[in-house]
């Protein structure tokens, strides 16, 4: 087996290893001061406010070609399952089942006598 001095993945390791030590340290230093926290916290805001006004526009741009936005479409949902459920009632208490889905039918796995299989 060849010596460390001369394995370069074991010298590629070693300068990754001090590599990401070193940019640990200087990173941990650099979240850990007051300034930094206050920066974060600002251009969080500045992209929510950007998000904010995206949302807006499209939900304009939505309203100017008449096509439903994203909440729209789930109170729709939400009233299309209420009407749903008190039809279902309403089949139930009437003495009427509401449709489900048609029953499965078996495979048919068996071959007729008269048939040879892989013909």
């Amino acid at each position: 087996m060849a010596d460390a001095a001369g394995d370069p993945f074991g010298m590629w390791r070693t300068l990754m290893q001090q590599w990401e030590t070193q940019a640990n340290a200087a990173l941990t230093e650099i979240t850990g001061k007051e300034e930094f926290s206050r920066e974060m916290n600002r251009l969080m805001a500045v992209s929510l406010r950007l998000q904010g006004a995206f949302n807006e526009a499209v939900e304009k741009a939505l309203t100017t070609f008449n096509m439903p936005s994203k909440d729209d479409v789930a109170r729709l949902s939400d009233r299309l399952g209420v009407i749903e459920t008190k039809l279902d009632a309403l089949l139930a208490a009437r003495g009427t089942a509401p449709p489900g889905p048609p029953p499965a039918r078996a495979k048919r796995t068996r071959v007729p006598p008269g048939e040879a299989r892989g013909r």
